[in-house]
């Protein structure tokens, strides 16, 4: 069985401070902070606000999303 070698298409959402974006069965997430990682060559951290139960997540892509208490634990590394 051989891999796609066909590239993949631009993201669907846009991942800026203020847009609503899904992860999973999480909707209507709000990006509230783009969180840099350079130099560890890791995707960048993104906190996560969702207005409609005011919890708050740190979702990094291709590794997962966790659910945190408040804004500043979401923006800790």
């Amino acid at each position: 069985m051989a891999w796609s070698t066909k590239p993949h298409g631009s993201a669907k959402q846009t991942w800026q401070v203020g847009d609503a974006v899904n992860v999973g069965f999480l909707k209507g997430l709000e990006v509230v902070k783009k969180i840099p990682t350079p130099g560890d060559y890791a995707p960048d951290a993104y906190a996560l606000w969702q207005p409609g139960t005011d919890r708050f997540y740190r979702f990094v892509p291709h590794k997962g999303i966790a659910r945190c208490f408040n804004l500043a634990e979401a923006c800790a590394a």
